[in-house]
């Protein structure tokens, strides 16, 4: 089996078991689109909140192994979240990214915006 299938097997099996464990608390009644685009921002909002007084020289392979597992924590829920999400709506998480790089690819051409980091309507 190929690295990107076994890849994609995980993210199904894990897209599973967290549509299981929600349902096994009956928490699909709660886990409308809304709700959950709004946990995943708060959850965002906590992982922001660990970086928000770090000196610019602070890099992740510097924090307490502390603050790193709580990286880790803030990173699986808004992973967890946005799964739960795509779940509910019907959207193919991997389709959906690979569609949207194809999009970016066009607004960002390489060769135009290297090393700059403008919005698209900037460049011309």
């Amino acid at each position: 089996m190929s690295e990107v299938a076994n890849q994609t097997d995980r993210l199904r099996l894990l897209e599973q078991k967290v549509d299981e464990f929600s349902a096994a608390r009956d928490w699909e009644k709660f886990h409308t689109p809304k709700n959950l685009s709004m946990a995943l921002t708060v959850e965002a909002a906590e992982l922001m909140e660990i970086f928000q007084w770090l000196e610019p020289q602070e890099h992740f392979e510097k924090l307490s192994s502390k603050k790193q597992m709580a990286v880790e924590h803030e990173v699986a829920d808004i992973f967890i979240y946005l799964m739960r999400f795509c779940s509910v709506t019907g959207i193919d998480l991997i389709s959906a990214a690979e569609e949207k790089l194809k999009h970016n690819a066009e607004k960002y051409p390489a060769e135009l915006v290297k090393g700059q980091s403008k919005k698209y309507t900037e460049y011309e």
